[in-house]
C-alpha cells in the first residue's frame, strides 16, 4: 500500500508539473500586433543572399534590386485552388519535411512546422473547416516561405503556422535568398489592414524575436478578442523587422 502511495503520489507530481509547463509555454507563445499604424511595405522586404567577404571571411547581406518576392493565396473552401496546392505547394511542403544536416535549430523547426501545415491542412479539409487560406511567397518561380491563416473574412484572425525554407535558415549558407518569411508576414498583414482588421493574433516560437518587431505577447487567453491599445508603439514595429535570420538566431516560425 505504501509503496502504491508512493507511485501515485510520484505520477501526481508529474503531471501537476506538466499541466503547469505546458500553460506556461501556451500563455507565452501567443502574441498580437495591432495593425492601426502598420506601415510596412513589400519594397522594405526585398530578396536578399549572404556573400563571404574575402578578406574577413564575414557573410554580408547582399540585397536582390532586381527581383521581389511575388504571393499566392489558395482558399480551403476552392476546389479548383485545392487542387493547385496539392500540385504546386504540398511537394515543397514534403520536401522541408526532411531534415537539413548538419542539424540548427532554426531548419529543424521549419521542418517540423511543414510537416504540421500538412496535417493540420488535412484535418481541414475532412472535417470541412475551411474558413483557412494558404499564402506562398515565391522568389524566382520558387517557393521560400508559406503560411496557414485565418481569412481576411474571419472576426479573429490568427495567422497558425509561418514556414520558411529550410535550407535557408542555416547559419553560413550563401546560397537560398532570405526574407520570404518577412515578405510573407508583411503580404499577409497588409491584406488583413486592408479588411479594416484591427488586430491579428500569431502563434510565435520565438517570443523575444518578434517581440523587438513590434508584436506584443498577451498576458492570458483572451476569449473575447478585445483590444485597447494604450500607446501608439504597440502598434510601431520596429523598422529593421526582419524575421527570417540574425546571427544570434537565424531565424523565426509560428505555429498553433
Amino acid at each position: 500500500m505504501k509503496f502504491k502511495n508512493i507511485v501515485f503520489g510520484f505520477l501526481k507530481t508529474w503531471l501537476l508539473i506538466a499541466l503547469f509547463y505546458s500553460g506556461s509555454l501556451y500563455a507565452g507563445s501567443q502574441m498580437f500586433i495591432i495593425l492601426q499604424n502598420y506601415s510596412h511595405t513589400a519594397d522594405e522586404f526585398r530578396p536578399y543572399i549572404f556573400e563571404k567577404d574575402p578578406n574577413t571571411g564575414n557573410l554580408i547581406k547582399v540585397f536582390d534590386t532586381e527581383n521581389n518576392f511575388q504571393f499566392k493565396t489558395y482558399s480551403l473552401d476552392s476546389e479548383a485552388d485545392m487542387a493547385l496546392f496539392e500540385i504546386e505547394v504540398k511537394p515543397t511542403l514534403l520536401e522541408w519535411t526532411e531534415e537539413v544536416t548538419p542539424f540548427q535549430y532554426q531548419s529543424s523547426m521549419s521542418s517540423s512546422l511543414s510537416k504540421d501545415m500538412l496535417v493540420d491542412v488535412e484535418v481541414d479539409l475532412s472535417t470541412g473547416s475551411l474558413s483557412k487560406e494558404i499564402h506562398i511567397a515565391t522568389y524566382k518561380g520558387n517557393i521560400e516561405s508559406v503560411s496557414y491563416a485565418s481569412s481576411v473574412e474571419a472576426e479573429r484572425p490568427e495567422i497558425t503556422i509561418l514556414t520558411a525554407n529550410p535550407k535557408g535558415l542555416t547559419i553560413g549558407q550563401t546560397t537560398y535568398p532570405k526574407g520570404g518569411g518577412s515578405a510573407l508576414l508583411n503580404y499577409e498583414l497588409q491584406r488583413y489592414k486592408a479588411g479594416d482588421v484591427e488586430k491579428v493574433r500569431l502563434y510565435s516560437v520565438e517570443d523575444e524575436y518578434y517581440l523587438s518587431r513590434g508584436w506584443k505577447t498577451e498576458p492570458e487567453f483572451d476569449v473575447n478578442f478585445d483590444f485597447n491599445p494604450d500607446s501608439s508603439s504597440d502598434s510601431d514595429p520596429d523598422p529593421d523587422f526582419d524575421p527570417d535570420f540574425d546571427f544570434n538566431n537565424e531565424g523565426a516560425c509560428g505555429w498553433n
